[in-house]
Order: structure tokens, then C-alpha cells, then sequence
């Protein structure tokens, strides 16, 4: 009897050692203060060819306890350190690195990843394949893209005083924070990288070299994991609206002397195909404020022509957008994908859904319904 007790009681603490191992934080226990905690990560191409060059930047000692209090950083130094390092592969870039630093570089707390547009598709296949296949790593981080420098624009002073890539964050976060929600996490990015009928895309950082102030107001266009293009901000706009992730978008139209603001709405695609011709339409149905008129007066009938001259404008933005994808043999929008999930006998018989996607015959329906001045949405 006592040595079946003492065998169910040996079970249980067995069991509560193996559910407490998790609850460590990791199985090595080792102190934060013997790590370096990575925030930021840069990939971009090494001076010498196939070869990757990643940054580590992360927050120096002072700087995250006075992060952690609450207070104020020593202004006169940079609240984050950062190392390069280069190599063949992730591993070697990272022992390159942690030769530099007397810490353990730690990847389980990444919240950014800042990607050059120089990289070459190969190099960043290998990159974000190793990164996934670290255990450290979640897949949350944000990315961005970039055809400057990757250390120079993660180390742009910003209004976060702390640490550059909380502004990364904030900004990405909160969606209607932005003209458009433009934020792309890692998981998003490499599934869309991964899946046939859909292509990924990036928000593009480019930093004013004058001013030092960031813009993010771009996308960076990709297929599979090859950087091909970029959309202009208004062009970006027009995509935000098919994407159905614009918040602030506004619009002037000279004619009238009147100005649109906070365009927003739901975006439907609906795909079908015929005698191997591939039709898109995209169905907008929009609201926005009219902030001010040249007669100073909203009558019916100038709200009513307002919305049809208004839906018409952006409509041609928006075909823009889609003519210059098919250009670019990028499909951002995963008409393919959707074909595969419709119709998935007829897209399987498209050897190449890239040769098929500048074929597709797009139209775009656009409704806007505008409040007048002083209404409450």
C-alpha cells in the first residue's frame, strides 16, 4: 500500500517537474542580463556576391533600464547598438556577429525586419527559410522593404525615443493609424511567397536624405521572393482600396473645387473563368466626408454628382494599379488563389499562373456614398 502511494506521488511530481520546465522561459534559464535581445533585423546583400549581410540592433544596457522604468534615455547616446555581420548563410552571419558582442544575441524577441530591395531572390529564400526554422523565432515580426541603405533606416531618430523599431511597430499595429494599413507580418509574407495564384508585398521605407524623415507611404511589389517593382503613393493608395485596407485616403477633384477625405470601405473579387479566359471584377463600396466645396453649398444633386464623378476617378485609379501589376506579372491581389479555390480543374491545366495573370480580364466597380460636412459617421 505505501509503495503504491509513494509511486502515484513519485508520478505527480514528475509530472509538475516536466509542466514547470516550460514555465522557465527557455531550458538554458539564462539571465536577461547576460543577453542581448535582437529588436531589429536587417538583410541585404553582402559587397561580396552570394553572400548575405545581416544587421543585429539591439537596445544598449542603459537604455532598456531606463525603458523599464519609465524614464527618460540618455539623449547624448544612441539607445541601440548595432552589429553586422557576413556570410553564406544565417548561421554564419551570426557567429560573425556575436564575435563582436560580449552578450548572447538573442532572436526570440525580434519585432522587426527591415529587407533591402537589392537582396537577390536566393539570398532571401535562405534568410527567411533559416529564420523560420530557428526555434527562437515566432513569425510575428513586422517587415518592411527598402532600397536605401538597411542600417541607415533603422537608425533614423523618430518620435519613439526609446527604440526605432517601436515605431515600426506602433505605426503597423494600429491600422487606422495610417492613410493605409500597410502592416505585413513575417508569417504573411513567406505563406504568400509560398502559395500558387498570390504574390507578396512589402510597405517600402525610403528615408529624405535632407530632413532625415522616414516616408511610408509605398509598397514594394514581389514575385515569390523576387523584388520587381514599386507603387508610387498614389498608386499605393488605388492598392490599398482594392485590398479593402484603406482608412484616410483623400481626393481633390479640381472641377468642382471639392475635397474627399477618409475614403474607406469593403472590397469584394469575384473571379470566374470561360473558354480559358480568366475574368476579375472588383466590386468597391466606399464612404467618405466631403470636406469642402468650391460653391460652398451641398445640394442632392451635387452630392449625387460628386459620388459618380468621384467613383469614376477612382475606378481609373484603380485599373491603373491592376494594368501596371500585369505589367509587372505580379499578383498581389490572389486572383489566381481564388481561381485555384473556384475553379480548381481549370486553373491546374495554367502550367504558369504568372503567364495567365497579365491575360485576366479586370473591371472595377466603384460606389461612393458621401456624407456631407458636419455629418457623424
Amino acid at each position: 500500500m505505501m509503495r503504491h502511494k509513494f509511486r502515484r506521488f513519485g508520478w505527480k511530481l514528475a509530472m509538475l517537474c516536466t509542466l514547470g520546465l516550460p514555465l522557465t522561459g527557455c531550458w538554458d534559464n539564462r539571465p536577461v542580463d547576460y543577453r542581448a535581445l535582437v529588436f531589429t533585423l536587417g538583410l541585404s546583400a553582402s559587397s561580396k556576391p552570394h553572400e548575405l549581410s545581416m544587421l543585429f540592433q539591439f537596445p544598449t544596457p542603459p537604455a532598456m533600464a531606463s525603458y523599464a522604468k519609465g524614464s527618460a534615455s540618455n539623449t547624448s547616446q544612441s539607445p541601440v547598438a548595432d552589429i553586422k555581420g557576413h556570410g553564406k548563410s544565417v548561421a554564419q552571419c551570426f557567429d560573425v556577429a556575436q564575435a563582436q558582442v560580449s552578450r548572447d544575441l538573442y532572436l526570440g524577441q525580434i519585432q522587426l525586419i527591415a529587407v533591402s530591395t537589392h537582396l537577390s531572390s536566393s539570398l532571401l529564400f535562405r534568410a527567411l527559410d533559416s529564420l523560420e526554422r530557428t526555434g527562437t523565432f515566432d513569425k510575428t515580426p513586422f517587415m518592411f522593404a527598402t532600397p536605401q541603405s538597411v542600417q541607415s533606416v533603422v537608425s533614423v531618430k523618430t518620435n519613439q525615443d526609446a527604440f526605432p523599431s517601436l515605431y515600426y511597430v506602433n505605426l503597423f499595429s494600429c491600422g487606422h493609424c495610417q492613410t493605409e494599413s500597410l502592416g505585413i507580418r513575417f508569417w504573411q509574407f513567406a505563406a504568400d511567397a509560398l502559395t500558387p495564384g498570390v504574390d507578396p508585398y512589402l510597405p517600402e521605407v525610403l528615408v529624405n536624405k535632407k530632413s532625415q524623415k522616414m516616408m511610408v507611404s509605398q509598397e514594394a511589389l514581389y514575385r515569390h521572393f523576387t523584388y520587381v517593382g514599386s507603387l508610387n503613393p498614389q498608386e499605393t493608395m488605388a492598392f490599398s482600396l482594392l485590398k479593402g485596407v484603406a482608412h484616410k485616403v483623400n481626393i481633390y477633384l479640381p472641377h468642382l473645387q471639392a475635397t474627399l477625405r477618409a475614403i474607406h470601405g469593403s472590397t469584394h473579387l469575384s473571379v470566374r473563368e470561360r473558354r480559358g479566359q480568366v475574368y476579375a471584377t472588383f466590386h468597391l463600396n466606399l464612404m467618405t466626408t466631403l470636406e469642402g466645396i468650391g460653391t460652398q453649398t451641398e445640394t442632392a444633386a451635387q452630392l449625387a454628382h460628386l459620388s459618380k464623378l468621384s467613383s469614376t476617378v477612382l475606378a481609373h485609379w484603380c485599373l491603373g494599379v491592376l494594368e501596371k501589376t500585369q505589367k509587372l506579372d505580379v499578383d498581389p491581389f490572389g486572383i489566381g488563389r481564388k481561381l485555384d479555390w473556384r475553379y480548381p480543374q481549370e486553373f491546374k491545366r495554367f502550367k504558369h499562373w504568372h503567364n495567365e495573370y497579365p491575360k485576366v480580364h479586370m473591371t472595377v466597380s466603384v460606389k461612393t456614398r458621401i456624407n456631407k460636412m458636419g455629418d457623424i459617421k
